[in-house]
């Protein structure tokens, strides 16, 4: 603010010497010389470069100003973006600790179930060794068995069961009466 007031008062100084130039008469008034380039700051007058300086000064303040805008125009996009974009990534990681947990679950309750299967398959080999000792346990019994068995005389037994029933038939006659 105080470069443009001070910018001000010089241009006001700068027409003020103008004016009084244009009053004076023509002959008290000596001829300037052609217009120089601007790249030749040395053979300018005072006032030509306090104007050339003025100008440079209003250049650099207006750029001054674009990119201060320029920046503060920046700054709200990326704070809107922030506020925008941070909510979702908190939700998004709140999905995936929640999906980790339920992962953590599953796991686990799956190594329960593999626990009680390994449990179960352990019964189930305690079972079938047991049977198996059972088998030959009752192998030996039944090949004894069959031993007696095929030593029985199948015809002396006939006979001693007819023998029987010719006694006993007499008996049920007699108690039937």
């Amino acid at each position: 603010m105080a470069e443009n007031e001070e910018i001000k008062a010089l241009e006001e100084k700068t027409e003020e010497t103008e004016q009084v130039v244009e009053t004076k008469p023509a002959e008290a008034v000596q001829e300037k010389p052609a217009k120089k380039s601007k790249g030749d700051l040395s053979e300018m007058s005072e006032r030509e470069l306090l104007i050339e300086l003025l100008k440079e000064q209003k250049k650099a303040s207006r750029r001054s100003a674009i990119t201060a805008a320029s920046m503060v125009a920046i700054c709200l996009i990326i704070g809107a973006a922030v506020l925008i974009i941070v909510p979702r990534v908190n939700a998004t990681l709140n999905n995936a600790y929640q999906a980790i947990d339920t992962i953590e679950t599953v796991v686990a309750n799956a190594d329960k179930a593999i626990g009680s299967v390994e449990q179960s398959l352990d019964g189930i080999d305690k079972m079938v060794k047991n049977v198996d000792k059972v088998v030959v346990d009752n192998t030996d019994s039944v090949s004894k068995t069959v031993d007696r068995m095929s030593s029985i005389d199948i015809t002396s037994l006939n006979k001693s069961i007819k023998d029987l029933s010719d006694i006993i038939e007499p008996l049920a006659k007699f108690f039937r009466r």
